[in-house]
């Protein structure tokens, strides 16, 4: 009897509960994603350099992260201790600003989203509690969404997708190309089917099925790569069920305090659902457009004469002719490095590559051979060193 009971009160947790545990999943989410990452929050531990927001110091604000990060994961478990203080929870955000500012690479997609969450919760205690659980469904469907219909691109059909599923090629050796855009058809309909009611538990199901595979192709069993990602493989299904599952409907006599009391919630719910439209135009980067695996995103390639190979020599580099390039040169992809000491992409905009190759020329011992190839859309741009 007291079993069965266990388990319609966790079907029928109230929307209080839930909304704690929703606080708890993402703050842990977060932390995990950050630990896993940990060289880009502490300090540069390799060939790349942090990229401040601003054209400020950079040496100051590498040397700021070392307060920084620790203040911000003391202020982490505060938060998971005290769920309800305001004021907590706000220090906390003002610091992860900060952090960002130091090194612009941080702004990562899922720092981004666990963010506006958490900015969703500031205003826990001055609405309704069904109005914030709606709202923080369509920060969640909004996403699935965008990162669905980001992968409609030939890269994610010919690139991404063949790699991920490399793992099952002793079970299957060949795969329809229709099967890329299904796989991207499916994250698209999570998303939109979460928004409704008669499909909410089977998307529910869905997301846990969706996740598992994607967990099983990236984790220590398929190609055991971005670490950093397999918590939000774990998050994302079960904050679905939380937010999903069994949920009370918002009366419809309220609908005017929810358009009234939530100004902010509205705000968050235009960044996600407005603003990663302007990405196809190329305004919103692609971290801030909910663009995960879509295999469209811009490259940047770095090339540079052999006297300058001893700055690359932990990461494995190419030799040969390159686009634009008259002579030979040595050249590494940076994205490659990236994953390779911080876990994640850069933060990649046409004004960050040329900071970026900027940073990289300036240590060149001949930065006359050197320079960064910019790829967007199959075409490369090439920032000479000398520019």
């Amino acid at each position: 009897m007291d079993a069965h009971k266990s388990r319609v009160n966790l079907w029928s947790l109230s929307t209080e509960i839930r909304l704690r545990w929703i606080f708890r999943l993402v703050l842990f989410g977060l932390l995990a994603q950050m630990l896993l990452s940990f060289s880009l929050w502490w300090k540069p531990d390799g060939v790349l350099s942090y990229l401040p927001l601003l054209f400020t110091d950079g040496a100051y604000l590498e040397k700021s992260s070392m307060v920084l990060f620790p203040v911000f994961l003391l202020l982490l478990i505060f938060n998971l201790i005290l769920s309800d203080k305001k004021n907590v929870l706000l220090l906390f955000l003002v610091t992860g600003i900060f952090l960002i500012t130091g090194n612009i690479h941080r702004l990562q997609v899922w720092f981004y989203f666990y963010g506006l969450i958490l900015v969703l919760f500031l205003w826990k205690r001055r609405v309704a509690p069904e109005i914030l659980m709606l709202f923080l469904r369509g920060v969640v469907a909004g996403v699935y969404v965008w990162s669905g219909l980001h992968k409609f691109n030939i890269h994610f059909v010919e690139d991404i997708f063949p790699w991920l599923l490399e793992p099952l090629r002793n079970f299957v050796t060949s795969f329809p190309p229709e099967l890329a855009y299904g796989a991207g058809g499916v994250e698209l309909l999570i998303g939109a089917g979460l928004l409704f009611c008669r499909s909410r538990n089977l998307m529910v199901i869905a997301t846990f099925i969706f996740h598992g595979i994607i967990l099983g192709l990236l984790g220590p069993f398929g190609h055991n790569w971005n670490h950093v990602v397999w918590p939000w493989n774990l998050v994302m299904p079960l904050l679905v069920w939380l937010l999903f599952i069994n949920n009370k409907k918002i009366p419809v006599n309220n609908r005017g305090e929810m358009l009234r009391s939530f100004p902010a919630g509205w705000l968050v719910l235009l960044l996600v659902w407005l603003l990663p439209a302007f990405n196809y135009t190329g305004f919103t980067p692609e971290q801030l457009s909910f663009k995960m695996y879509a295999g469209s995103q811009p490259e940047m390639v770095l090339y540079y004469g052999a006297s300058d190979r001893h700055l690359f020599d932990p990461h494995p580099a190419k030799y040969g002719n390159l686009p634009l390039v008259r002579t030979p040169r040595y050249r590494i992809v940076l994205d490659d490095v990236a994953a390779a000491e911080w876990g994640t992409p850069f933060f990649t905009t046409s004004a960050t590559a040329r900071r970026i190759a900027r940073q990289f020329c300036q240590k060149m011992e001949r930065p006359g051979e050197g320079g960064m190839l910019y790829l967007v859309d199959d075409d490369f741009v090439q920032i000479p060193c000398e520019k």
